[in-house]
């Protein structure tokens, strides 16, 4: 069954039995089924302020600013529930927690307009957080060693790769996941000291349960190669954004070679993950 437009009547129409059936009956059953938010309506920021005029809201910032706080969201009313998202992907809207009426846990930053955050109204008028799609970013430095001593080794700032060495491996598990995480990125971070010839890749890997245990590289999990002296900070964006199922591990794996006088630290990586919350 499907969303009929009802009739406009006029003074002399006469009222059927089957029009009142579509235009009453089965709207409402469709009602009662679905909700059709449609089309967002634009609110912008005046003070802190909105006011809804109806369920699903984008807000932009006052004056276009590059960010603005929303604190307190006007026309509410127990059990109403609104969907909100940022009108513009560089204008960032943060929802602050428990300065008018929202109550989040914590402030919620809407700075893609891909991010929806929804909330219901209690009794007092106050917003609270009904669930959140929010983007949550992870540093990562617990490094699996496969020969330390002789070939990556732990020290303090982080994995070290001495002078001579080529190809050596090391990983550097993801193992804060939960299931339903969406990975986006990650930032791989470090210096290399570049004597001669130095190359250090990195690429986020699958690892799947099965007999045997097998291996698959995520698509766009892979950094530009670091060929150069100086500290780096160098970003991954996978080509679809990684949803974490039952049965599925994931590490970074990290492949660096270096030649006299060149050495290679990696303090670790800063995973950017889409977690439901």
């Amino acid at each position: 069954m499907g969303w009929t437009a009802p009739r406009t009547w006029v003074a002399t129409d006469v009222l059927l039995a089957a029009q009142l059936n579509v235009d009453i009956r089965d709207n409402e059953l469709f009602l009662k089924e679905n909700i059709l938010l449609e089309e967002a309506d634009e609110l912008t920021i005046n003070a802190g302020s909105v006011t809804l005029t109806k369920s699903y809201h984008k807000i932009d910032t006052q004056g276009d600013a590059a960010e603005d706080d929303l604190d307190t969201i006007a026309g509410g009313a127990e059990g109403r529930i609104i969907y909100l998202r940022a009108e513009h992907t560089d204008r960032t809207v943060i929802l602050k927690n428990g300065t008018g009426n929202l109550v989040l846990g914590a402030d919620i930053y809407l700075d893609d307009t891909s991010k929806h955050v929804a909330l219901i109204c209690d009794s007092a008028g106050d917003f609270h957080l009904l669930y959140a799609a929010r983007d949550v970013t992870f540093t990562v430095n617990a490094f699996q060693y496969p020969a330390p001593g002789t070939d990556w080794t732990p020290q303090l700032e982080g994995a070290h790769l001495a002078q001579s060495l080529a190809a050596k491996n090391i990983w550097l598990p993801l193992n804060f996941l939960k299931i339903g995480d969406a990975i986006i990125s990650y930032i791989l971070k470090g210096d290399a000291t570049e004597a001669a010839a130095l190359t250090l890749d990195c690429k986020l890997v699958k690892v799947n349960l099965g007999d045997p245990i097998t291996t698959t590289d995520v698509a766009g999990g892979a950094i530009v190669q670091v060929d150069a002296d100086g500290d780096f900070s160098v970003t991954a964006t996978l080509t679809d954004p990684e949803v974490v199922i039952t049965d599925k591990q994931y590490t970074l794996e990290l492949l660096g070679t270096t030649g006299a006088g060149d050495s290679i630290t990696v303090m670790g990586a800063e995973v950017v993950v889409r977690r439901l919350a």
